[in-house]
């Protein structure tokens, strides 16, 4: 018997329902169904995702008491097994919806108390983050910004949280009006890198499932 379909979480982190950050996860979207992979895209600015961290939801706390929503976010990162972070660079980092999404969720997902996680809500899931510049990445890579976010996901987030993987793809110099071809050929580079995390998903999904 097959296993189940791998699942795939896009988290999308822009204002702009045009932007091109929309368009990489829907991009996503569709090659995760070409694998026969499910998928949802989370739209935090559509869907109105508050993301201040509130006194009663920090773990270990007395009057302790996750809203239900984020009780649903957490259970939706326990059966997914690509958690795809799409957003822009501003200010050399992400934005603070994106920070707030993290804080909230992966915050209770993990239920912190002091400095390590009872839980590890990523153990077993790929961690994806899929960003987009204005600037070159030579110059983020100048400024610290590219070391400063390899910290932050590849070593903090996977690593601490327990991420099968963690993967980077940063697109460069993405700005209003560039051409059509310019913006195909940055979407390829996301096809090419959702194809082979979805092959590399589904094999272990396989290998899995015959170990048992």
């Amino acid at each position: 018997m097959a296993p189940p379909a791998v699942d795939h979480t896009i988290v999308l982190a822009h204002p702009d329902q045009d932007s091109f950050c929309a368009s990489v996860a829907r991009c996503w979207l569709e090659r995760a169904q070409k694998h026969h992979q499910t998928g949802t895209v989370l739209d935090l600015y559509a869907e109105g995702f508050d993301p201040i961290l509130k006194a009663n939801e920090r773990p270990g706390k007395p009057d302790y008491a996750p809203p239900p929503e984020i009780l649903a976010e957490c259970d939706r990162l326990a059966r997914t097994d690509a958690l795809v972070l799409v957003y822009p660079m501003w200010f050399g980092s992400m934005p603070a919806m994106l920070k707030g999404y993290l804080e909230r969720v992966l915050g209770n997902a993990a239920r912190y108390v002091g400095d390590e996680p009872h839980e590890r809500p990523l153990n077993g899931t790929r961690l994806v983050q899929i960003s987009t510049s204005s600037t070159s990445s030579a110059w983020l890579a100048e400024k610290g910004v590219e070391s400063a976010m390899h910290t932050l996901f590849d070593r903090y987030l996977s690593d601490v949280l327990g991420a099968e993987r963690a993967y980077r793809l940063a697109l460069d110099n993405i700005v209003d009006g560039m051409s059509a071809d310019r913006g195909a050929m940055e979407l390829e580079k996301v096809r090419q890198t959702a194809d082979r995390i979805c092959a590399d998903a589904n094999a272990a999904r396989w290998a899995q499932a015959q170990s048992r």
